[in-house]
């Protein structure tokens, strides 16, 4: 169910709005100040915020530049009072989408309310959904994206491999940037043609070479204003790797057989599932366009790294299953649960989503049983961060840290540790 946040210093107020909404079929929490606001922003799904203007903390504006600067992009509506209109006002040029008078409890109020949440409901069933994990490597994961997201001069590289989403963290890097209402453009390097991959990404004029018809505009301009995936980058030839730096280090680029030069306005995200560093060392990826791509890497964990996420996010892939197969099935069976968990997952996300899709299709009752799965009868083989071994504690340790990005509390939960008893290990190990 949708929720929608009241931020109200008076309790008595933030009460009565809150069961108002209750009674209306909409799931309403209230907290009574900005940083108990954000508390809840960064814990819990939040679909709309409904904020007064004057707050004992400060006001209605300061949260909205919070969550805009943080990635949070949800419908901001401002109560204010007789007198603070024109701060409200300010509010909306700023972003909020729309001021409310008190009180705020009229039918008209709950129509634009439902409107709203009903408008981000047809996005998710239309356009991409994106799924949060409640595993520490992709809470970080997650925490890294909101980070980077509304860095606009930060190029970000992806890694991770085949099948585990990175198309989607791309996608959600955008969804989270100034730039989210312009184009998202996903470029499979892999698949271009060497010799026209300049083309396509660049452009060219009539007469360029041969089959050059017309004038075409490439990726980068289609792209313009917005972001530019660039998947399986490593794919790309040298001469166009080169043409790519250059790109992005001018901001600027040249159609193929053009004279003139054309701005470069793009966010560039780029994504390997490739060994950049071997292939820098083969001479196969110049080692200044890594660099220059490496602002900001990004992780992607393969799913058996994540098994606290497997059933929920089989789960999130059966919804969407249901709507696109116009099914009603319910969820999994224990058993079939039992071999979800169990498998290692080697396609990972791509993998899980084919089999789930599937399940579904074939589904004869509510619940999908491990016969309609169809998965190979082995168990999983995850990752193993236990410390039983003190031999093999030094290693275990450095694995973790890998894994997460160095983020020492992340590593605690990977351990199973808590973070102090970390911290011994690491002096221990001298690994401060």
């Amino acid at each position: 169910m949708k929720t929608v946040l009241i931020v109200e210093d008076d309790r008595i107020y933030a009460r009565t709005i809150a069961n108002w909404l209750v009674k209306n079929g909409v799931n309403a929490r209230y907290v009574l100040s900005i940083n108990a606001a954000k508390e809840f922003i960064v814990g819990c799904e939040t679909n709309l915020v409904l904020s007064d203007y004057r707050l004992q903390d400060g006001n209605g504006v300061e949260l909205l530049e919070w969550m805009k600067a943080n990635g949070y992009r949800v419908p901001f509506l401002i109560m204010t009072s007789y007198g603070e209109i024109s701060g409200a006002v300010e509010a909306v040029k700023k972003g909020a989408t729309d001021y409310l008078p008190k009180p705020v409890q009229t039918e008209k109020v709950r129509e634009l309310i439902a409107g709203l949440l009903q408008e981000r409901e047809n996005a998710t069933v239309n356009g991409w959904v994106y799924y949060r994990g409640t595993s520490p490597l992709a809470i970080k994961l997650q925490e890294y994206i909101r980070l980077v997201a509304p860095v606009d001069t930060l190029t970000v590289l992806i890694r991770g491999a085949s099948g585990t989403g990175k198309e989607y963290v791309a996608r959600q890097v955008h969804a989270l940037s100034e730039r989210a209402d312009a184009p998202f453009v996903a470029v499979d390097c892999g698949a271009l043609p060497k010799e026209l991959a300049a083309s396509e990404l660049f452009g060219h004029v009539k007469g360029a070479f041969t089959g050059a018809t017309e004038n075409k505009a490439g990726m980068f301009a289609t792209a313009n204003h917005g972001t530019l995936f660039l998947d399986e980058v490593g794919n790309l030839s040298i001469e166009v790797q080169m043409l790519l730096l250059r790109a992005l280090q001018e901001k600027r680029y040249r159609p193929v057989g053009g004279k003139e030069e054309v701005k470069a306005d793009i966010r560039l995200v780029a994504a390997t599932n490739e060994d950049l560093e071997k292939a820098i060392a083969e001479g196969r990826f110049r080692e200044d366009l890594f660099h220059r791509l490496n602002e900001f890497p990004l992780h992607v964990p393969l799913l058996a790294e994540c098994p606290e996420d497997i059933i929920p996010l089989a789960d999130f892939m059966l919804d969407a299953a249901n709507r696109e197969l116009k099914k009603d099935v319910k969820g999994f069976d224990r058993e079939t649960q039992k071999r979800l968990k169990a498998y290692p997952w080697p396609g990972n996300i791509r993998e899980l989503r084919m089999i789930v899709r599937r399940a579904t299709l074939l589904a004869k009752d509510d619940w999908i049983t491990a016969a309609e799965i169809d998965l190979p009868n082995k168990c999983r083989q995850p990752e193993d961060y236990s410390l039983s071994d003190e031999r093999t504690e030094r290693a275990t340790i450095l694995k973790a840290l890998e894994a997460t990005g160095n983020d020492r509390k992340a590593a605690a939960q990977l351990l199973g540790i808590s973070r102090s008893t970390l911290y011994l290990k690491l002096k221990k190990y001298r690994l401060e």
